[in-house]
């Protein structure tokens, strides 16, 4: 793309895995040129150089509370459409994929 983005957010790690080797194959630095973020936390993330910026979510955290929802449901006892919002927090692991030093 002209002009080139500033970065790439991944839908999972290894999309981003991949992103970042096609980048480096065609020549594009990371995170020089471009900035690279997944999704997951997954292990590739560590495992490739540069190291991968991305999202850790909380899935069992996730899946813990939908899981309560859909039981209060079924018990009556709750309703799930009115649940207006959930909040379950995510933390950015910052690697070096995304830095842009000096």
């Amino acid at each position: 793309m002209k002009p080139m983005p500033d970065g790439v957010f991944a839908g999972s790690d290894m999309a981003a895995a991949v992103c970042i080797r096609t980048f480096q194959e065609r020549g594009v630095r990371v995170p020089q040129d471009i900035a690279v973020v997944g999704f997951n936390n997954e292990v590739v993330g560590k495992l490739i150089t540069p190291s991968l910026t991305t999202v850790n979510y909380p899935a069992r955290e996730m899946g813990a509370a939908a899981a309560g929802m859909l039981v209060d449901h079924l018990k009556g006892t709750g309703k799930i459409g009115s649940i207006s919002r959930l909040t379950i927090r995510a933390d950015l692991i910052v690697r070096q994929s995304s830095v842009k030093k000096g």
